[in-house]
């Protein structure tokens, strides 16, 4: 057999083993809901709270902390930790984008591992924070595979393969075989499958999610935040903030 023949079969092969799904996070600004928010993935809406919880502050300032996002699964199966609702509230509005040495004080991460209807309560927006837009984030799966730039830390052989075929361009070869096999992989916003990283840095941990800028929500010069968590305790999670 050919060896470029043998190769490329090879490649698909490795493409095959590394396939994973991930969901994608799709934000849609429409009309605030005449109903409570509470159940639905979104941005700007009302957040799901239980009786004897307050909405999230700085405990310095007193300042709420802006909720981000709220995402919804019916399944938890998305996350590797028992989660049906995730919240990610920031101090955004003070101008402190969430880098990764923020102070725990500067956000909140909040996971529900059930939604509980009997001790659901809703509280009101702050009046101190500013009003913006509802988006509904629409959840499907789709798909996945590393990013070029990830490859060598993610499969060495699959790298190799590719640099057999094409020493100087191997990242073509690569990305030629990912889009005959699942399409064209762009940025935005997903919980698990690969994180592609804007810049050449991998933080510690397990690659959760990833959240793009959005109208509301600008992450600096079209940036992303990355949230990773600890394998030995899943609900122990970090982030950081990557931009051009």
């Amino acid at each position: 057999m050919n060896n470029t023949v043998e190769l490329k079969q090879q490649l698909d092969q490795q493409l095959q083993q590394l396939l994973v799904q991930k969901t994608m996070l799709r934000v849609v600004p429409g009309e605030r809901p005449p109903i409570s928010s509470q159940l639905m993935s979104h941005i700007g809406g009302d957040p799901y709270f239980e009786v004897g919880e307050e909405w999230p502050v700085n405990p310095d300032t007193r300042q709420p902390l802006e909720l981000i996002f709220q995402l919804v699964s019916e399944s938890n199966s998305i996350w590797p930790f028992p989660a049906q609702v995730v919240q990610f509230y920031h101090n955004y509005y003070e101008g402190n984008l969430p880098f990764d040495e923020s102070e725990p004080k500067e956000y909140s991460i909040k996971i529900y591992p059930a939604v509980q209807p009997e001790k659901q309560v809703l509280l009101p927006r702050p009046a101190a924070l500013p009003s913006i837009g509802f988006s509904y984030i629409e959840l499907h799966s789709e798909p996945a595979l590393p990013d070029d730039d990830e490859l060598e830390y993610i499969s060495s052989k699959t790298l190799a393969i590719c640099r057999q075929l094409a020493p100087e361009k191997w990242q073509s070869v690569y990305n030629e075989a990912v889009e005959a096999l699942i399409g064209e992989q762009n940025l935005g916003s997903w919980v698990g499958g690969y994180a592609h990283l804007l810049q050449d840095a991998y933080p510690t941990g397990e690659f959760l999610m990833q959240f793009d800028s959005t109208e509301d929500f600008m992450w600096g010069d079209s940036g992303l935040l990355y949230f990773f968590y600890d394998p030995e305790e899943a609900t122990s999670i970090s982030f950081q903030l990557q931009c051009m």
